[in-house]
């Protein structure tokens, strides 16, 4: 067949020109069938959709075919030159009153009934064509069905009529006899040379053809014959009738079977009949096979090796007759459920073998007889004592390591692919406040004061596989935080693959309480080692302020000769700059104060080279006494960090501190302080040419109480608290060394980067 005809005929011009009012389905609709041709007889074309909204499907459907007049005013369709019938869909009578009263009088009018009627009309007529065009494929497929049916056949057939002519033949005949159709169709059967028949006999009782003419029946027989080379050749002819609905015959359908070919198929089934017990033989399982009254007609040697007895203890005996009745009560499980509802069934059971105590795991399915009954019992059993052994030690592993998590003090949490709770041990219930049931499910980023946070870790475990030792805090039910180092690493099964998130917390509480008692030990400390360098700041503003203030004593007691306006001119030049020193001296004790001050770190956005200059006045002194001098090298333009800025100053008194202390045991010496940013981390460096850090020590200088200065000298915490400072804030502190060639100490934080909404900036200084 063609594509799809036209919608006008070629030659024919429309007969019909209509129009639609009403924008709905029952338009589209109308506008389906004339674009699928469906109303062709009536050579209908649609010149005008109207509809007051347009949005409505049958407006926007009319646009896209091109429909020539679209509108929302129904009234404009009056006016289409050869107009000649409109079609009313709305279902509105007032719109239908209305066009009958308006409409010019040569228009036609079907109304929203009439068109549904139409419709219905129309698909039913098409339901009739579809089912005839279905039916008559259905019977053009069962001809062509039946014809490939009757030709893959392997048996050889013909159909006859009552004269014996030949109707038709399969391919198998015609193959077998060297024949093509042209060569049998209008020949008599006994006409027509057959080998595997034989040569045809006309006797009436010898031949199936007149038999089930006379029957009205199918007729088989056997015919014997020798082929050519004196072989003898079997054959199965069977003859049906060809009735009609009436019982009249009308033909003969004949099919010949070669028997020597079954007989050759049914010594391949013997052979394949070997192979199956070969293969039922050679099986790992057990496999037997049970009667009705329960007598064993079959078992393979894994049988026997189960239950260590030789077949012939088997064939023809129930299982009482062979076991305890015990162990032949349980063997005998499942069978009646198995005869008695054909069934499969399938079970697990503990049984005392020869060996010892096994567990079996068996299915029993059923075995039918030609009648469809069931005449036997087929069992297979497999020996999973094994397995199941390694299920329990695994188990027992299994709850061992789950009895460790639920009672680990630990906060242990583990989270699927979508960032959920998957579970949430004991240790986490006592800590957070939560039970387990309330948060498994939910986001684990329910436990973080910023959700950020929790991303920024998940974006280091994608990099690096896993983050040690991160200090933070987890927000408990009650809304109060928690401080807790975290270990996180991803979760994966056996095979390697990602199955979500597992994290460990420690209550770092008491550790943190402890830290910042060492850390104000040492602050004031330190503050006790910079007291020279504070007297040095304060005593220079000091001394100013005294000197202005005798010289001003002088004035107004006049032993200083000067006229009023004198000392009125004295005073507006020396007091701003007695106020500037008294400002000065008040900047060094806020400093000095704010620096001994006992409190919790603030992070914030920090310069670093103001915050190392406002540092340095403190350890000044202390360097000049040590005759050390201290050059500083900054980068103009260094990026700022996100860090307590009193911590980043403590970091670098202390470093700048050893550093001194180093070069006073050799009598002077220089120090390098130098800041640039590289690769998006910014690294201050502090480098002296001292007598340098000992081999042996040199791996665990950032370890607790280790120490290169004399007994009395140090505590040997200051690189220790250095370095979890750094650590707080993702950094890096690095030492390189050479005994006699100095020391280099350099801190590596990253640049900071502000995340949406926050902010960050150093302390400001008080004024007044």
């Amino acid at each position: 067949m063609s594509g799809r005809p036209s919608v006008l005929p070629a030659g024919e011009g429309t007969r019909l020109r209509a129009a639609i009012i009403g924008g709905g389905q029952g338009c589209v609709s109308i506008l389906r069938l004339v674009q699928d041709d469906a109303l062709s007889h009536l050579r209908m074309k649609i010149v005008g959709v109207a509809d007051v909204d347009p949005d409505r499907p049958g407006i926007s459907a009319a646009r896209e075919l091109g429909v020539p007049l679209v509108t929302t005013d129904y009234r404009e369709l009056y006016q289409i030159e050869g107009l000649d019938l409109i079609i009313e869909v709305t279902g509105k009578r007032e719109i239908r009153d209305d066009v009958e009263r308006n409409r010019p009088r040569h228009v036609g009018l079907i109304d929203h009934v009439a068109a549904r009627l139409f419709w219905e009309v129309h698909q039913a007529q098409q339901a009739v064509i579809q089912q005839r065009t279905a039916m008559r494929q259905h019977v053009e497929e069962e001809h062509h069905w039946i014809a490939q049916v009757f030709d893959s056949i392997p048996d050889e057939i013909v159909v006859l009529d009552l004269d014996q002519v030949v109707r038709d033949a399969n391919a198998a005949f015609l193959k077998n006899n060297d024949l093509t159709i042209g060569d049998v169709q209008g020949c008599h059967c006994y006409e027509v040379d057959q080998g595997v028949r034989g040569e045809c006999s006309v006797a009436v009782e010898d031949c199936p053809f007149f038999t089930a003419v006379e029957k009205k029946q199918p007729v088989s027989i056997v015919r014997k014959h020798y082929d050519s080379d004196g072989r003898a050749r079997y054959a199965a002819i069977v003859a049906g009738p060809i009735l009609t609905r009436d019982h009249v015959v009308v033909g003969v359908v004949e099919m010949t079977r070669d028997i020597t070919g079954r007989i050759r198929l049914e010594q391949q089934l013997k052979a394949k009949e070997g192979e199956l017990q070969e293969i039922v033989d050679h099986a790992p399982l057990a496999v037997y096979v049970k009667n009705r009254q329960g007598q064993y007609l079959q078992v393979n040697p894994a049988t026997c090796a189960m239950f260590g007895k030789p077949r012939r203890d088997f064939i023809g005996k129930t299982d009482r007759e062979i076991f305890d009745r015990s162990l032949a009560d349980r063997l005998r499980q499942g069978d009646r459920e198995v005869l008695e509802k054909g069934t499969n069934t399938s079970f697990d059971m503990d049984v005392e073998l020869p060996s010892g105590r096994a567990y079996l795991s068996t299915v029993k399915f059923p075995l039918f007889d030609r009648a469809k009954e069931v005449s036997a019992v087929c069992g297979l059993s497999r020996d999973d004592t094994a397995q199941r052994e390694v299920e329990a030690t695994l188990a027992l592993t299994r709850d061992y390591l789950q009895n460790i998590v639920d009672h680990s003090p630990v906060i242990i949490i583990t989270t699927d692919l979508d960032a959920n709770v998957v579970a949430f041990n004991r240790g986490a219930e006592v800590a957070l406040g939560y039970l387990a049931d309330e948060v498994v499910g939910r986001p684990a980023a329910v436990f973080y004061r910023d959700a950020e946070e929790r991303e920024t870790l998940l974006r280091r475990i994608a990099q690096d596989g896993s983050v040690r030792e991160y200090d933070t805090v987890l927000l408990k039910k009650d809304g109060t935080e928690l401080p807790v180092s975290i270990a996180l690493s991803e979760l994966k099964d056996s095979s390697g693959r990602k199955l979500g998130t597992v994290g460990m917390s420690r209550d770092i509480s008491q550790r943190k309480a402890l830290l910042n008692q060492i850390i104000q030990s040492e602050r004031l400390a330190a503050v006790g080692r910079l007291a020279a360098g504070v007297a040095h700041e304060i005593n220079n503003p000091l001394a100013v302020i005294g000197e202005i203030g005798g010289f001003l004593t002088d004035l107004v007691e006049g032993t200083a000769e000067t006229d009023q306006a004198g000392l009125l001119a004295a005073l507006k030049k020396w007091l701003p700059k007695l106020n500037d020193q008294v400002k000065r001296g008040r900047s060094v004790t806020y400093r000095m104060l704010r620096f001994g001050r006992k409190i919790e770190a603030e992070a914030a956005v920090v310069n670093v080279n103001d915050a190392l200059d406002e540092m340095l006045p403190f350890i000044k002194k202390e360097a000049n006494l040590s005759n050390v001098i201290i050059d500083r090298h900054y980068q103009d333009d260094l990026p700022r960090v996100w860090i307590e800025e009193m911590q980043l100053q403590e970091i670098f008194l202390n470093l700048l501190g050893n550093s001194i202390q180093a070069l006073k045991a050799q009598g002077a010496g220089k120090i390098k302080l130098s800041t640039k940013s590289k690769k998006g981390k910014v690294r201050i460096q502090v480098r002296d040419n001292g007598p340098g850090i000992p081999e042996e020590i040199k791996d665990r200088l950032f370890d607790p109480f280790v120490t290169t200065k004399p007994p009395g000298q140090g505590t040997g915490l200051g690189l220790s608290i250095c370095y979890g400072i750094v650590k707080r804030y993702d950094g890096e502190i690095r030492v390189e060394s050479k005994p006699g060639k100095g020391a280099t100490f350099t801190v590596i934080l990253p640049v900071w980067v502000a995340p949406a909404g926050r902010s960050g900036s150093p302390e400001p200084e008080p004024e007044g």
